[in-house]
């Protein structure tokens, strides 16, 4: 689910942490396990951005193309039916223990 980290982890006081996966639950799912670890270490989130996933357009123009030889029908099917991957950025940033 985590697609990368910029910087590397430990090297900066903020960094950001890309996660990728089917829906937007899922994206939440691993946002929150991975920030309990992330929060015993002294990284709190400190913002995020969803981006739904999209097809590209080359993939309706060439579904609409094929339409006439009966297979655009079943891509235009899959377009529909399946959706893109979205991805989730967090910037995470360290906070001293405060005591």
């Amino acid at each position: 689910m985590i697609a990368g980290t910029w910087p590397e982890a430990g090297s900066s006081p903020i960094f950001i942490r890309i996660y990728e996966g089917g829906n937007y639950g899922e994206l939440i799912e691993a946002f929150r396990s991975d920030a309990v670890l992330l929060l015993a270490q002294g990284y709190e989130p400190a913002g995020q951005h969803y981006v739904e996933g999209e097809w590209p357009l080359a993939m309706a123009v060439v579904a609409t193309i094929l339409l006439v030889f009966v297979i655009g029908a079943f891509l235009w099917a899959y377009l529909l039916v399946k959706h893109p991957n979205g991805s989730l950025t967090v910037t995470y940033v360290y906070r001293a223990a405060t005591t």
